[in-house]
């Protein structure tokens, strides 16, 4: 089963009516609310085989600011680029996992020092950019990572950060 679907965010209240994110246009999406994320279901998830099998986490991070607004002309055809784009992957059969993350001030912090926890409301670091969500893929090479990590919607405005996966045997 090959699907990408929109899922709304807990908690989120602006509803959205694009019949092009939806992917069915009989229907208006009304309980479709933004922020949302991109889900892909996919069973064939591996593409490669052999030695060559490389995973890559592509880490998003971008500038909330220089996002289209949820309520926004723009926020449609943006939301419908990041579902063309996790399509692409999962007919590729490079998509393994993939998520966007809510806000940066949802996060909390956790350190564990002379035995006691410690939990910071926040992220780690302060910064305009933050981490919005990621991509771990399964292909040939870095060079084809580079390339899927180009492709991504927001990289024209944010930064991807394309890591190779360890693997442990056994």
């Amino acid at each position: 089963m090959r699907r990408v679907a929109l899922v709304p965010a807990r908690g989120s209240h602006t509803p959205l009516s694009d019949p092009d994110i939806c992917g069915d246009s009989r229907r208006m999406c009304p309980d479709l609310v933004a922020p949302f994320v991109v889900s892909v279901t996919i069973d064939n998830v591996h593409r490669h085989e052999g030695p060559h099998d490389m995973k890559y986490m592509l880490l998003l991070a971008s500038n909330p600011a220089d996002e289209p607004a949820p309520d926004s002309e723009a926020f449609g055809p943006y939301m419908g680029e990041w579902a063309a784009y996790s399509q692409a992957l999962a007919e590729a059969g490079a998509m393994v996992s993939g998520e966007a993350l809510q806000g940066a001030e949802t996060a909390s912090t956790v350190q564990v020092r002379d035995g006691k926890r410690i939990v910071t409301d926040g992220p780690f670091i302060e910064s305009k950019e933050v981490i919005g969500g990621y991509y771990v893929i399964d292909v040939a090479d870095l060079d084809e990572a580079l390339d899927w990590a180009a492709r991504i919607p927001n990289a024209h405005f944010g930064t991807i950060e394309v890591r190779p996966v360890m693997q442990f045997d056994g």
